[in-house]
């Protein structure tokens, strides 16, 4: 329980990401591979700008890490545990 206690910050920023569907949505379509903004938006019905804004937020909150290759930004989960929550849900709601 202490240990709980002791992540509860941690925790409940990675969990506000899961309980919005955009962003939800964001990390599932990372869950495999990284994409860049235009690969998000063509899995998606998300707006160029919303996708920019969220992945700028979730960065800032250490949920995803970006690389720039040439001119293109590329996104990816940067925390195992974050995928593991993916795998979960996955697992629970596609049977």
């Amino acid at each position: 329980m202490k240990y709980i206690m002791e992540k509860a910050d941690k925790i409940a920023v990675i969990m506000k990401n899961f309980s919005n569907k955009d962003k939800l949505a964001i990390l599932c379509f990372l869950w495999d591979e990284e994409k860049n903004v235009s690969e998000l938006m063509s899995c998606s019905t998300i707006s160029q700008s919303q996708i920019s804004q969220y992945l700028w937020k979730m960065k800032l909150e250490w949920i995803v890490q970006s690389e720039k290759v040439w001119k293109e930004v590329f996104y990816k989960i940067s925390d195992n545990k974050i995928l593991e929550i993916i795998d979960s849900l996955k697992a629970i709601f596609t049977k």
